[in-house]
């Protein structure tokens, strides 16, 4: 048998993570389906019998009991952006790397995809999300150069503040073009120890007026504390009057920084107002 060359094995690794991602997202749907199921059963008046049965508790008939805290209890809801209207979903983990992130959103905008939009990435602590980050930069340069489909992404907490969920979403417009001479954008530099709701909040500010924000990060700890900075800049516009959202668009940029010889590669969040997420 001849040996798989490289552009094989990557359209091959490529399928297969289309497929598997297919897979997960109607077992998930299946498994919905199925909760939805047992909540009907357990809300039917034949369950919930009145009178003075076990479970009617000697009340008047047809008079549905007190509920014990434990009986049918909904789950909770999901976060912002969760992916509860279909699409792709993953959890992140040390395992994963950029590359296979990437082929898993651009698998979303191809024309033959089965599932597409919106990916959820779940991914918690700065080493995973700084993996997700620098995947979606990947797929979102692939995306814009061979399928003409921009696409953005939109971080939201989870759980905590430590864990978040990066909702992929392909944008109806381009994004702005924050290169362009006299373009309405703010470059903020983000390192470790950048109070990031401080950051938000003024990311926050320059939305509420149109503009947009680049926030340059340089490791992983600097990219966590700017995602975490969109998340929290989206709950604060959230609690706005005015329907207002921002989504991001990671890319890698090279800088020269001052005392050093070459250039550095750093990650960028261009982060703008758009209404691909309201």
């Amino acid at each position: 048998m001849a040996a798989m060359d490289d552009a094989d094995a990557a359209a091959l690794q490529q399928r297969l993570d289309e497929l598997a991602a297919e897979t997960s997202s109607i077992k998930r749907k299946l498994e919905q389906r199925r909760r939805g199921d047992a909540d009907g059963a357990l809300a039917s008046p034949r369950f919930w019998r009145g009178g003075g049965g076990r479970r009617g508790g000697g009340g008047k008939e047809g008079a549905a009991p007190k509920r014990r805290a434990t009986e049918h209890r909904r789950p909770s809801a999901p976060p912002r952006d969760a992916d509860d209207e279909g699409g792709r979903f993953k959890w992140v983990s040390g395992g994963d790397d950029a590359k296979s992130i990437a082929r898993l959103v651009v698998g979303a905008a191809l024309p033959s995809a089965v599932v597409g939009f919106p990916v959820a990435l779940h991914s918690k602590y700065e080493v995973n999300v700084n993996t997700t980050v620098k995947g979606v930069a990947i797929a979102a340069k692939r995306c814009r150069d061979e399928l003409a489909a921009p696409i953005a992404c939109a971080p939201s907490f989870r759980e905590n503040r430590n864990e978040l969920t990066i909702t992929v979403v392909e944008l109806q417009r381009a994004a702005p073009d924050v290169d362009a001479p006299g373009a309405a954008v703010e470059t903020l530099t983000v390192a470790r120890a950048t109070d990031y709701r401080v950051l938000a909040g003024a990311v926050a500010k320059r939305a509420r007026a149109g503009d947009a924000s680049n926030l340059r990060a340089i490791g992983a700890a600097a990219v966590f504390t700017a995602a975490r900075a969109v998340a929290t800049c989206r709950e604060y516009l959230a609690e706005d009057a005015a329907a207002l959202d921002v989504v991001a668009v990671p890319r890698f940029a090279k800088v020269q920084f001052d005392g050093r010889d070459e250039e550095t590669t750093v990650l960028e969040l261009v982060v703008f107002p758009s209404e691909d997420c309201l």
